[in-house]
């Protein structure tokens, strides 16, 4: 792929650009009934082009395999020269920035043998069937802008485990960085995945009204996850966050200590230049409860008479990789500490009914207990969590010390998340 050739094309047709190639080499091996059924290897690449021109914006997207670079531009030059002005737009970051750091120590792992490993371990600790997905990948980031020229490469694995018995269910999600993909241990990946499997289903019919739930990190990972744009000063302006003139304000209770961590090698969301090639840094986004700052790029920033956070997204800043730090006490105590509530061990399908007050649902499933005097006593199902953002936030009660790497599909982006003890969540029938 010519960048050199699409930057000088732009250069003639805008005042100022963003090129973003990406190139991807990714294995996946599949297993289900215990036994590994699907592998496949691909590779791909893609280009990402954001220009402009006075207040004019245009963003296109493309698959690399035999690209028409002319006609691309000419694409471009056509949506600037009939799309309206974006008056908030106001110019990618001009400061000079120095990275390029290829990880050429990466060496892959046998993921037959980490799948067979996850197998034999879920089948030990008592599930009848396994099955899973592992992605291993070497992504390699070019980002171009009149201004910087910056690469960096990102190897990384996801792994999905999913354990069964009768009817219950249960699943785990890890995700790897260049920091910590030869550590990658799946004897001790098993826990969350088989938890449910240990107690007795029962068709509990427990009536609608407030809990105090145990969510794991796959739940709040889920939550945050999705609710993460809230934090973006595009939704702020926009209105559609409840976060809105929150700036320095108790948004959550004092025990929240959330960061965005794209400088965490030890994550798949390790970012260390953002779109518009802002060398990125760990931001904190609530301290002790308090709303720090709202996600920026250098447009924004500007907008908002403040710095970019290296979090473009030219338009829309986004956050890289959630950390909520872990607290002071262990999941087990957290258990133990509840006389009558809930433990949920994954959630999905979260939705959003307000996003001005972040009033949404989800729907909990792979692992959903009563607790009754401290101890977890029987699974069950049927239920949704039917509340708010804040409301969640503010009731964080305890934070456990473990954390663990979460990432599943597009419902958790690649986070570090502890176990967190919400009180008064509202809790309704999902079916």
């Amino acid at each position: 792929m010519d960048i050199l050739y699409i930057s000088k094309r732009l250069a003639e047709i805008c005042d100022e650009y963003s090129i973003i190639e990406l190139r991807d080499d990714t294995e996946e091996l599949r297993f289900s009934n215990n036994t590994m059924d699907i592998f496949n290897r691909w590779f791909d690449s893609g280009i990402k082009i954001f220009a402009s021109r006075g207040k004019k914006i245009a963003e296109a997207s493309f698959n690399a395999i035999n690209l028409n670079y002319d006609y691309i531009i000419d694409r471009i030059k056509r949506m600037l020269s009939i799309s309206p002005d974006y008056i908030s737009y106001n110019g990618i970051n001009p400061e000079k920035n120095d990275y390029n750091m290829e990880i050429t120590n990466f060496e892959r792992r046998d993921i037959y043998d980490i799948s067979q490993q996850l197998i034999d371990a879920s089948l030990k600790n008592g599930a009848e069937r396994s099955a899973g997905v592992i992605y291993q990948s070497y992504e390699t980031v070019h980002v171009k802008t009149p201004y910087n020229d910056e690469k960096f490469s990102r190897p990384g694995m996801e792994i999905v485990l999913r354990s069964f018995k009768g009817n219950l269910s249960g699943q785990e999600n890890y995700h790897f960085g260049p920091g910590s993909i030869k550590n990658i241990d799946p004897y001790s990946m098993v826990n969350a995945a088989v938890l449910p499997l240990q107690s007795q289903y029962d068709n509990l019919d427990i009536p609608e009204g407030k809990y105090d739930v145990i969510m794991s990190p796959n739940v709040i990972g889920n939550l945050l996850s999705y609710s993460s744009g809230f934090f973006s000063f595009f939704n702020i302006e926009s209105g559609s966050s409840p976060f809105k003139n929150m700036l320095d304000k108790n948004v959550a209770s004092g025990y929240v200590n959330l960061s965005d961590e794209p400088a965490n090698i030890n994550g798949i969301g390790f970012n260390p230049v953002d779109d518009e090639g802002t060398l990125t840094k760990n931001l904190e986004i609530i301290k002790n409860g308090t709303l720090k700052t709202y996600l920026h790029s250098y447009s924004t920033a500007m907008e908002a008479g403040t710095k970019t956070t290296g979090n473009a997204g030219i338009i829309y800043p986004h956050a890289w990789q959630l950390h909520m730090h872990g607290g002071n006490n262990k999941f087990d105590d957290i258990i133990n500490s509840v006389d009558h509530g809930i433990f949920i061990n994954n959630a999905w399908y979260t939705r959003f009914q307000d996003e001005e007050n972040g009033i949404f649902s989800t729907v909990p499933r792979d692992g959903v207990f009563l607790i009754n005097n401290g101890k977890i006593s029987k699974a069950m199902g049927g239920i949704r969590i039917s509340d708010s953002i804040p409301n969640i936030l503010k009731n964080i009660k305890k934070v456990s010390s473990e954390e663990k790497y979460v990432k599943w599909w597009d419902e958790i982006s690649p986070s570090i998340m502890p176990y967190v003890l919400a009180e008064d969540v509202n809790i309704t029938k999902g079916f």
